[in-house]
């Protein structure tokens, strides 16, 4: 009998070795709508990938917008509990949860999603900001197109427009950003956006043309401000534990569909994400504010000082290579820059 089941035991670790494991379900959970193209291209697409390769060894449960594991202020802790399997999260919530990559959050850095989350993975490769990281399994990081400021009924057009007004602040930075030129940062999640403005506790918000599109903005806002002032960035990763407990091909599966390759296409994706948040706007007659050399300059001279202040905030919060980082940052984003300029 010891014999046969430890010939039984030997089989089924061979069947696991070589791949052929029992069928699982993974839980990913984000913060978008289902409607939203985050969910519909990147996170269908990505577990699409997954399950064709597979075979169907592997298929996902959603847990979105509106759902329990869905809290955007929550993703990371219930992604480490292992109540969910993968989520796809923002670096900065809850606040000082994954700081390193809110480098990219410095004002006047980010440009072309392409060019932003490009940076953000080598810096990630490279060591400069995976730290906070460890003990989960990171598949891809990323960030928007640099974003606007969109508001209700005053329009933001140089930097003293912003004094008194209440603007609904992404990110640490830009709720620095704002104190520091005179406005009261809102902190709200992103899907409470459309109600504060509509019931006038904020004035307007920060986001790129996505955020308006995905949480349908255009009805109540009257003036887009194409500043490009920042960016936020966003993490994509698994339960370690659960990651390591797939098979070799199961593993390489994720693996193929994730790193370099995936976060090279959300460049794409956010450019078809921001269609439509533009083509809304414009329908609605809302005003579209683009600053000319001039008023660019009066935006980049405001800046300097809130530059520095994060930084040292970032420093504050035991990112101790800010300078190191932010330099190659710069370095990075322009490279990558030329290339989506050259595509």
């Amino acid at each position: 009998m010891r014999k046969v089941l430890t010939a039984a035991m030997a089989a089924l670790l061979a069947t696991t070795t070589l791949g052929f494991a029992q069928p699982v379900t993974l839980k990913l959970a984000h913060f978008w709508p289902m409607g939203a193209g985050p969910h519909k291209d990147f996170t269908v697409n990505w577990t699409d990938e997954v399950t064709e390769c597979s075979g169907g060894e592997i298929t996902f449960e959603f847990y979105t917008a509106g759902t329990q594991l869905g809290n955007v202020t929550k993703l990371e802790d219930v992604l480490r509990a292992g109540l969910v399997d993968i989520a796809h999260g923002l670096n900065h919530l809850p606040r000082n949860r994954f700081t390193t990559a809110t480098i990219m959050d410095t004002p006047l850095l980010a440009k072309s999603a392409y060019a932003n989350s490009m940076t953000l993975w080598t810096l990630f490769e490279e060591g400069l900001i995976s730290k906070p990281y460890d003990g989960i399994k990171v598949l891809a990081l990323h960030a928007h197109n640099a974003g606007l400021i969109h508001t209700k009924e005053k329009a933001v057009k140089a930097p003293g427009d912003l004094e008194g007004m209440r603007i609904r602040a992404p990110s640490p930075a830009a709720a620095m950003m704002l104190e520091e030129l005179g406005a009261v940062p809102v902190g709200v999640p992103p899907g409470d956006t459309y109600e504060v403005i509509s019931k006038g506790t904020a004035d307007g918000t920060i986001f790129p043309w996505e955020g308006v599109a995905a949480f349908k903005l255009a009805e109540i806002l009257d003036h887009s401000s194409d500043l490009k002032l920042n960016a936020a960035s966003f993490w994509f990763a698994m339960n370690e534990n659960k990651y390591n407990s797939l098979s070799d091909s199961q593993r390489k599966c994720i693996g193929d569909a994730s790193g370099e390759k995936l976060v090279k296409q959300t460049g794409a994706y956010w450019d078809t994400w921001d269609a439509p948040g533009l083509e809304q706007t414009k329908a609605e007659g809302s005003e579209i504010f683009v600053p000319d050399e001039a008023q660019q300059a009066a935006w980049t001279e405001a800046m300097q000082p809130v530059i520095a202040k994060y930084h040292e905030s970032l420093k504050g919060a035991g990112f101790d290579n800010v300078e190191e980082t932010y330099a190659r940052a710069q370095e990075l984003v322009e490279k990558y820059q030329a290339e989506y300029e050259a595509q």
